[in-house]
């Protein structure tokens, strides 16, 4: 499950320079098809680690003393029951670390 990422922006300047950088020289339409491919699906994996570690975060947040409420007013864009779920999903990611 995705979270919000409400505040923050990636830069167009540095998204048009990651995409280059993985289809650079590529002139054919296929090739460069299966490059993008490949990198899109890299960056949902890197996407979904980093969503885990967010989680991960919030349980930690949580278990030091922050309430859902008080978590709910320091994640932007996040409801109460985000705040939760995120949190529910982050311990059991840590249990299962451990």
């Amino acid at each position: 499950m995705s979270m919000p990422t409400t505040g923050y922006e990636a830069e167009p300047s540095d998204v048009a320079a990651e995409v280059a950088s993985h289809l650079e020289d590529i002139t054919d339409p296929l090739e460069r098809y299966h490059r993008a491919t490949a990198a899109q699906v890299h960056h949902k994996a890197v996407a979904a680690a980093l969503q885990q570690e967010r989680d991960k975060a919030l349980a930690e947040l949580n278990a030091d003393g922050a309430s859902y409420d008080k978590l709910t007013t320091l994640v932007p864009g996040l409801s109460r029951p985000g705040v939760q779920k995120a949190v529910e999903r982050g311990r059991r990611l840590s249990h299962d670390a451990s």
